[in-house]
Protein backbone atom coordinates (compact mmCIF):
# COMPACT_ATOMS: atom_id res chain seq x y z
CA UNK A 1 0.00 0.00 0.00
CA UNK A 2 1.53 3.65 -0.79
CA UNK A 3 1.80 6.18 2.20
CA UNK A 4 -0.57 8.99 1.23
CA UNK A 5 1.80 12.47 1.73
CA UNK A 6 -0.14 15.97 2.10
CA UNK A 7 1.37 18.75 0.44
CA UNK A 8 0.25 22.39 0.53
CA UNK A 9 0.12 24.60 -2.55
CA UNK A 10 -1.02 28.05 -2.38
CA UNK A 11 -3.26 29.41 -4.97
CA UNK A 12 -4.75 32.71 -5.40
CA UNK A 13 -8.32 32.99 -5.19
CA UNK A 14 -8.28 35.53 -7.96
CA UNK A 15 -6.08 37.75 -9.92
CA UNK A 16 -6.36 40.70 -6.53
CA UNK A 17 -5.26 38.13 -3.89
CA UNK A 18 -1.94 39.05 -2.72
CA UNK A 19 0.41 37.50 0.04
CA UNK A 20 -0.12 40.22 3.49
CA UNK A 21 3.64 41.43 2.94
CA UNK A 22 2.49 42.97 0.03
CA UNK A 23 0.13 44.45 0.79
CA UNK A 24 1.74 48.61 1.20
CA UNK A 25 1.37 51.20 4.21
CA UNK A 26 1.31 53.63 2.30
CA UNK A 27 -2.07 54.97 1.01
CA UNK A 28 -1.06 56.66 -1.64
CA UNK A 29 -3.27 55.72 -5.27
CA UNK A 30 -5.64 53.77 -3.51
CA UNK A 31 -9.60 54.95 -2.78
CA UNK A 32 -11.28 55.80 0.25
CA UNK A 33 -14.27 56.80 1.14
CA UNK A 34 -15.85 59.14 1.45
CA UNK A 35 -12.68 60.66 -0.38
CA UNK A 36 -8.77 59.67 -0.50
CA UNK A 37 -5.82 62.28 0.27
CA UNK A 38 -4.41 64.14 -1.83
CA UNK A 39 -1.26 66.05 -2.76
CA UNK A 40 -1.77 69.89 -1.92
CA UNK A 41 -0.77 72.58 -4.19
CA UNK A 42 1.48 75.24 -3.08
CA UNK A 43 -1.08 77.73 -1.43
CA UNK A 44 -2.00 75.81 0.70
CA UNK A 45 -1.27 76.76 4.39
CA UNK A 46 0.82 73.18 5.27
CA UNK A 47 2.56 73.14 1.71
CA UNK A 48 6.00 71.80 2.65
CA UNK A 49 5.25 72.69 6.35
CA UNK A 50 5.22 70.01 8.65
CA UNK A 51 7.97 68.30 10.77
CA UNK A 52 7.40 64.65 11.97
CA UNK A 53 7.79 63.34 15.28
CA UNK A 54 8.73 59.43 15.61
CA UNK A 55 5.20 57.70 16.71
CA UNK A 56 4.78 57.34 20.60
CA UNK A 57 4.31 54.31 22.17
CA UNK A 58 4.30 51.93 19.27
CA UNK A 59 5.67 48.66 19.94
CA UNK A 60 8.63 47.75 17.68
CA UNK A 61 5.99 44.98 15.95
CA UNK A 62 2.38 45.40 15.74
CA UNK A 63 -0.45 43.05 15.52
CA UNK A 64 1.35 39.68 16.73
CA UNK A 65 0.01 36.53 18.18
CA UNK A 66 2.46 33.71 19.29
CA UNK A 67 -0.77 31.09 19.74
CA UNK A 68 -1.66 31.68 16.10
CA UNK A 69 1.82 31.65 14.93
CA UNK A 70 1.48 34.78 13.10
CA UNK A 71 4.84 37.05 12.92
CA UNK A 72 3.28 40.51 13.05
CA UNK A 73 1.22 43.18 10.46
CA UNK A 74 3.96 45.72 10.30
CA UNK A 75 7.47 46.72 12.26
CA UNK A 76 7.41 50.34 13.56
CA UNK A 77 10.02 51.24 11.06
CA UNK A 78 7.89 50.36 8.33
CA UNK A 79 5.15 51.80 9.71
CA UNK A 80 7.11 55.51 10.17
CA UNK A 81 8.81 54.97 6.99
CA UNK A 82 5.26 54.65 4.98
CA UNK A 83 4.16 57.64 7.02
CA UNK A 84 7.10 59.51 5.84
CA UNK A 85 6.88 59.06 2.81
CA UNK A 86 3.26 59.74 2.50
CA UNK A 87 3.47 63.22 3.55
CA UNK A 88 6.24 63.51 1.15
CA UNK A 89 4.37 62.45 -1.81
CA UNK A 90 1.14 64.97 -0.13
CA UNK A 91 3.42 67.89 0.14
CA UNK A 92 2.94 68.18 3.37
CA UNK A 93 6.86 67.16 4.26
CA UNK A 94 8.86 69.99 5.63
CA UNK A 95 12.05 69.79 3.86
CA UNK A 96 14.02 70.41 7.20
CA UNK A 97 13.43 71.50 10.37
CA UNK A 98 14.24 74.66 9.89
CA UNK A 99 11.19 74.97 7.09
CA UNK A 100 9.42 73.51 9.33
CA UNK A 101 6.00 75.19 10.62
CA UNK A 102 3.97 72.70 12.27
CA UNK A 103 4.49 69.39 14.14
CA UNK A 104 2.72 65.86 13.49
CA UNK A 105 3.19 63.98 16.79
CA UNK A 106 1.17 60.24 16.17
CA UNK A 107 0.83 58.17 19.13
CA UNK A 108 -0.16 54.40 19.21
CA UNK A 109 -3.07 53.19 21.27
CA UNK A 110 -3.91 49.86 20.14
CA UNK A 111 -4.31 47.39 17.24
CA UNK A 112 -7.33 44.99 17.48
CA UNK A 113 -6.52 41.84 15.32
CA UNK A 114 -8.16 38.65 17.07
CA UNK A 115 -7.39 35.60 15.39
CA UNK A 116 -10.06 33.01 14.34
CA UNK A 117 -10.61 29.29 12.88
CA UNK A 118 -13.49 31.26 10.82
CA UNK A 119 -13.52 32.44 7.12
CA UNK A 120 -12.92 35.90 8.16
CA UNK A 121 -10.58 38.70 9.74
CA UNK A 122 -11.08 42.25 10.57
CA UNK A 123 -8.84 44.55 12.34
CA UNK A 124 -9.30 47.81 14.20
CA UNK A 125 -6.38 49.69 14.50
CA UNK A 126 -6.57 53.16 16.70
CA UNK A 127 -4.04 55.89 17.08
CA UNK A 128 -4.23 59.78 18.12
CA UNK A 129 -2.75 62.71 15.74
CA UNK A 130 -1.87 65.88 17.06
CA UNK A 131 -0.48 69.01 14.61
CA UNK A 132 0.66 71.82 16.92
CA UNK A 133 2.40 75.28 15.43
CA UNK A 134 6.17 74.81 16.51
CA UNK A 135 6.38 79.15 16.86
CA UNK A 136 3.31 79.30 19.75
CA UNK A 137 2.62 75.83 20.83
CA UNK A 138 -1.35 76.48 19.50
CA UNK A 139 -3.14 72.83 18.53
CA UNK A 140 -4.03 72.96 15.11
CA UNK A 141 -5.25 69.35 14.81
CA UNK A 142 -6.02 66.64 17.69
CA UNK A 143 -8.02 63.66 16.72
CA UNK A 144 -8.18 59.82 17.77
CA UNK A 145 -8.48 57.96 14.93
CA UNK A 146 -10.27 54.39 14.67
CA UNK A 147 -10.14 52.56 11.65
CA UNK A 148 -11.11 48.99 10.65
CA UNK A 149 -10.80 46.30 7.73
CA UNK A 150 -12.38 43.15 6.82
CA UNK A 151 -11.51 40.57 4.53
CA UNK A 152 -13.18 37.02 3.98
CA UNK A 153 -11.96 33.90 2.62
CA UNK A 154 -8.11 32.80 1.83
CA UNK A 155 -5.48 31.62 4.28
CA UNK A 156 -6.11 32.62 7.81
CA UNK A 157 -3.16 33.66 9.12
CA UNK A 158 -2.26 35.80 5.95
CA UNK A 159 -5.89 37.36 6.09
CA UNK A 160 -5.12 38.42 9.73
CA UNK A 161 -1.96 40.10 8.49
CA UNK A 162 -3.23 41.44 5.52
CA UNK A 163 -6.58 43.39 6.98
CA UNK A 164 -4.37 44.64 10.21
CA UNK A 165 -2.14 46.28 7.45
CA UNK A 166 -4.86 47.55 5.65
CA UNK A 167 -6.25 49.04 8.72
CA UNK A 168 -2.75 50.86 9.61
CA UNK A 169 -2.98 52.18 6.13
CA UNK A 170 -5.82 53.49 6.42
CA UNK A 171 -5.45 55.22 9.63
CA UNK A 172 -2.58 56.95 7.71
CA UNK A 173 -4.86 57.94 5.13
CA UNK A 174 -7.54 59.12 7.28
CA UNK A 175 -4.94 61.34 9.45
CA UNK A 176 -3.81 63.20 6.06
CA UNK A 177 -7.35 63.89 4.86
CA UNK A 178 -8.41 65.14 7.98
CA UNK A 179 -5.23 67.34 8.18
CA UNK A 180 -5.64 68.92 4.84
CA UNK A 181 -9.21 69.56 6.13
CA UNK A 182 -8.10 71.25 9.05
CA UNK A 183 -6.47 73.86 7.49
CA UNK A 184 -9.11 75.49 6.12
CA UNK A 185 -11.39 74.66 9.93
CA UNK A 186 -13.37 71.98 8.15
CA UNK A 187 -12.14 68.94 9.72
CA UNK A 188 -14.74 66.29 10.73
CA UNK A 189 -14.94 65.50 14.24
CA UNK A 190 -14.99 61.35 13.09
CA UNK A 191 -12.02 61.43 10.46
CA UNK A 192 -11.94 58.13 9.71
CA UNK A 193 -12.03 56.78 6.41
CA UNK A 194 -13.36 53.63 4.83
CA UNK A 195 -10.95 51.75 2.20
CA UNK A 196 -12.73 51.45 -1.00
CA UNK A 197 -11.15 47.52 -1.41
CA UNK A 198 -11.11 44.38 -0.18
CA UNK A 199 -7.80 42.62 0.88
CA UNK A 200 -8.15 39.35 -0.72
CA UNK A 201 -5.60 36.58 1.04
CA UNK A 202 -4.42 33.48 -1.44
CA UNK A 203 -6.04 30.38 -0.66
CA UNK A 204 -3.66 27.49 0.52
CA UNK A 205 -5.61 24.54 -0.89
CA UNK A 206 -4.29 20.72 0.49
CA UNK A 207 -3.62 18.17 -2.07
CA UNK A 208 -3.02 14.39 -1.42
CA UNK A 209 0.05 13.15 -3.35
CA UNK A 210 1.16 9.66 -3.56
CA UNK A 211 4.36 8.70 -2.34
CA UNK A 212 6.65 6.66 -4.39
Amino acid sequence: MRTLLLAAVAIALSPASAFAADVPLSPIGLPFSPGAPRPVAPDHPLYHRIALDPVADMPGVVGTSATAGIMGAAKRSSFEKALRETLDKLNLLAPSEAEAKARLSPRWISMDAPFRISFSSDATVRMGWSLTRIDNGQRLFDREIATTAESKGGSGSERAIGVGRVALMTNIASAMRCIDLAAFGQAPQDCALTPGFTYHAPTYKFLFVPAR
